[in-house]
């Protein structure tokens, strides 16, 4: 049988899951660094928050829209990865779950599943257990400190070592990863690692990282000016999980603006707003609630720079009265 060719409007032959499947494939690198340095514990709430992610999509879909087959895009298995790269490896059981279920269920399945959320379901969860359990987000353990030890997993364990104050690290450390911090965001060389798995499959738009970073790096400078280290920037850009915000929740396909031009502005406010935050709020919420933040003006930027309908002179369809 003769193929069909692809209608004007269709930019590639590839479908969700195989997209989803290539990114789950970018994240791999960071995954196996955060089960080189926290062991086994990464690998449970991996498979806990992935599979929570998944089970809920399914069952929802399946009772709600019963008439429709389920569809498996695996953008629920990326959501539960990144969700674990971005809290502490000591974190519990419970939070994850928790987080998982809020993310699944309030946050994608509300809206009527993926590809309708407003709000990205990674960075959501992530939020909600900033706000519902802010102390284990904040107990960042030392890489290879308990490779097996399991007791975290029930009630975490909260540790008194902070991951944003130490600047006399050297830059192995920091281009490794083996740093204070989140389970799978403090490995510079693991995530751009993904970052060209993402350019090899073409699956990486770089309007907003390319307007995010932008911001962050001139910004850095005047905001940073009373203590201004090459050294001390790495490590913050490092440790604070911005690579993987710009990375991988830039890049996202239903919370990031259609147009170029919208990725590009998107992606400068929320540079912005993420430094702000740094300098004269809350650092635990910079990394977080900025992305969320323009989240909720995508519709607004996809109103006004809409592509243009295909052989017409503009986004709008006329309609005769």
């Amino acid at each position: 049988m003769k193929r069909k060719q692809l209608a004007p409007h269709i930019h590639a032959d590839q479908p969700a899951a195989e997209r989803y499947l290539y990114v789950l494939l970018a994240l791999l690198p960071a995954w196996l660094g955060a089960v080189f340095y926290y062991g086994v514990r990464v690998v449970i709430l991996s498979v806990l928050s992935a599979g929570c992610f998944f089970g809920v999509d399914f069952f929802v879909s399946r009772r709600m829209y019963p008439e429709q087959s389920y569809y498996v895009d695996l953008s629920s298995l990326v959501s539960g990865v990144l969700l674990v790269l971005m809290v502490p490896a000591s974190a519990s059981v419970w939070a994850i779950l928790l987080a998982s279920l809020f993310g699944s269920l309030l946050v994608k399945q509300a809206f009527g599943g993926v590809g309708t959320n407003i709000l990205n379901p990674a960075l959501a969860s992530r939020a909600f257990l900033e706000v519902t359990f802010p102390v284990q987000m904040k107990a960042a353990e030392a890489p290879f400190s308990g490779l097996w030890h399991l007791s975290s997993l029930l009630n975490g364990s909260p540790a008194e070592q902070t991951a944003f104050g130490d600047t006399s690290i050297s830059w192995m450390n920091i281009l490794s990863g083996r740093l204070l911090g989140m389970a799978g965001v403090t490995s510079a060389v693991l995530l751009l690692l993904g970052l060209l798995i993402l350019v090899e499959r073409r699956l990486f738009r770089f309007e907003a990282p390319v307007g995010y970073f932008l911001v962050l790096i001139i910004g850095y400078v005047p905001f940073y000016w009373d203590a201004l280290r090459l050294d001390a920037f790495f490590l913050w850009l490092c440790t604070g999980g911005l690579l993987l915000v710009g990375i991988f929740m830039l890049n996202d396909y239903s919370t990031i603006p259609m147009d170029p031009r919208g990725r590009f502005m998107f992606g400068l406010v929320a540079g912005l707003l993420t430094l702000v935050l740094y300098r004269f709020g809350n650092s635990s919420y910079a990394m977080i609630f900025p992305v969320l933040m323009m989240n909720m003006t995508t519709p607004i930027f996809d109103h006004y720079l809409r592509p243009r309908a295909f052989s017409k002179p503009s986004w709008y369809r006329e309609v005769d009265e």
